[in-house]
Formats: C-alpha cells, structure tokens, sequence
C-alpha cells in the first residue's frame, strides 16, 4: 500500500481572550464542578481533571497527582483513557465509509468479516453501531471492536492510521493516541488504581488490548473538547450522516452518541460516557458545540466488577445538571 494520503488541517477556533465576561451562569457552573472536583479528592480519587465551555467563557480545572507514587501535581494537559468514548470515533469512521458508498448500515457484519460474530441470524452494521445493549450477548468480542476490524479491513490500514486520518490530523489533536497493547506507557499519562485482594493496585496501561478495543484511546479534555465540537458542527461528516450519528430525538442512543436532555433548548446534550478500571469520563456538548462540559476522574480505588461505577453515573448526572443549571442566566 502507498504512504498515507495527505490531510487537510482544520483551522482551530479562535482562543478566548481575557476580556470575556463570565456570567452569573458560568459562574455557577464553575461552583458546582468545583465542589463536585473537592468530593471526589476527599473520597480517594488521585486525579480529576474538568474543561467546561459555554460561547467564548472557558474554564479548565486540573487537582490531583499524575500517580500516587510520584506525587508530581496533575496538569490540564495530561492524558487519560477515555473508555467507551472511543466508540464516537470508530463511528465516525464507519460513517465516513457509508458516504463514499462502501459500507451499508442495513448490511450484515458478516458480509464484510465473515464468522465474526458467533450468532443465529444477521447482525446489522447498525445494530452494532447503536445501543450494544440491543445486541445478541452471544455476539463474541465487543461490538466496537468488531466495527473497528470492520474499518481496517476496508480501509486495508491499522485502525490507528484511520483515526489519525479521519479525525486526529483534520483536527491537530497531538495528544491523541490508540496505544498497542505493547507500547510503552507515556509519561504523561494519569495512573489509575483498583482494589485487588485488599490492596491498591496500579492498572496504568495494563487494560490496554490490541489496539482496537475501546481501553487504549488516550487523549485530553481539550483534545475531547475540540473533536467533539467540530463533529457536533458538521466539519467531519456531512449533514446526513450527523443527523443519521445523533438519532432521532425519541432515541438514548444513537449511533456511536449518547443522548441527554438539554433544558435550556429542549433539545438534546450529546457524547459519551467513559468507564474503565481505574478511571471514568464524561464528554457532553449541547447540539451545536457551543455549551460543552468534560470530565475525567482517576476513581478511588474500587473493587473490580463486570457492572458499570456508580461514579461514572454520578459525573454524567453532575454534567448534566451544571450544563443545565444557566438556563434561567443568559450565556454569552
């Protein structure tokens, strides 16, 4: 195969200046992340880091230690896994291929990689796609896994390569990476913690799989923030396909975004949640990119367990309600 294509770069918003007002809202708004940020130190968390953005106002909100051994501060720019987020980029991806006309949402996963699902009956593109919940249990490896395996056989490139051409490279997000599962652990990577038998134990890299499962994204709140705006603008798909990710307004799910209800437009909040061993996220951005709120979480030390945190529930209420608490404010 030939060397990688070129891509264009997408030129990045303007950066507030000093000058913006912050409004009684944003002020709120900061109030409540703050608490929410202190609670969460109190209770054991390592690290948590917070970006919140409404118009021109921004914020970002960094307390914590990189690790619990070396005890160096947590900056805003350190990385993190950001778990099931990664499913919102893979989705990108696989939409691109259904506008070039290379991909049908209608058709069967096995149509393009045969024996990858261990089911009776067909399992759409699409139903892969959405809500997993909806799909067959027995469906073998995740389904995002499955999509990504998808993409790099029609791609015939890693799905690393992909993304980096699909979105990471249009957008200069420098910080973001699919890490091997071989590669080293980067030294600006937040560490993350979980209780095995009584004691706390560093998973830092270790829940990292090959490459195309959802545990080895890693990126920062401001690389989160500038992706998913841009896609919530419709700089990286056209509008059909925005419209076909988002869903209809009577779905939770689309495909590859969750949805939430946005109070001060009646509308909706869309992203996605992020929930591995050791830590979660939340991305969320009203329908035009222009209200956003991200957070990440190095959790206190948990047992481990097949079900979702409670916390990652916790920050993804907290988002909504600081997002929604301006409403009655006027955002500038």
């Amino acid at each position: 195969m030939s060397g990688s294509p070129s891509v264009p770069t997408l030129e990045p918003a303007p950066a507030p200046t000093n000058s913006v007002a912050v409004t009684p809202a944003f002020q709120e708004l900061r109030a409540t992340l703050e608490l929410f940020s202190r609670e969460k130190l109190d209770e054991g968390a390592s690290a948590v880091l917070i970006k919140a953005r409404v118009g021109q106002q921004e914020w970002t909100h960094a307390e914590g230690f990189l690790s619990r051994e070396g005890r160096a501060a947590v900056q805003p720019g350190h990385r993190f896994p950001v778990g099931e987020q990664f499913r919102t980029l893979v989705a990108l991806s696989v939409m691109k291929l259904v506008e070039e006309g290379r991909l049908g949402l209608e058709v069967p996963v096995s149509t393009y990689l045969p024996g990858s699902l261990a089911v009776d009956g067909p399992v759409t593109i699409r139903q892969l796609l959405g809500d997993t919940g909806d799909v067959p249990a027995a469906t073998g490896p995740d389904a995002y896994a499955v999509l990504g395996q998808v993409v790099e056989r029609l791609r015939g490139a890693p799905l690393s390569g992909v993304l980096r051409t699909d979105v990471l490279a249009p957008l200069n997000l420098l910080s973001t990476e699919l890490l091997d599962a071989d590669a080293a652990i980067p030294g600006d990577l937040i560490h993350g913690y979980v209780q095995l038998e009584g004691e706390t134990v560093d998973v830092t890299g270790i829940g990292i799989p090959d490459g195309i499962a959802n545990g080895g994204l890693v990126s920062t709140v401001e690389d989160m923030s500038t992706f998913y705006a841009a896609l919530l603008r419709g700089q990286l798909l056209s509008p059909a396909g925005l419209i076909a990710m988002k869903g209809t307004v009577f779905d939770d799910y689309g495909l590859g975004l969750d949805h939430w209800d946005d109070r001060c437009t009646n509308g909706s909040y869309y992203g996605h949640a992020g929930d591995v061993p050791g830590y979660g996220s939340i991305a969320m951005s009203s329908a035009d990119g222009n209200r956003q709120l991200f957070i990440f979480v190095a959790y206190p030390p948990q047992e481990l367990s097949t079900q979702p945190s409670a916390l990652a529930l916790e920050m993804t209420g907290v988002a909504q309600v600081a997002l929604n608490a301006g409403c009655r404010f006027q955002f500038r």
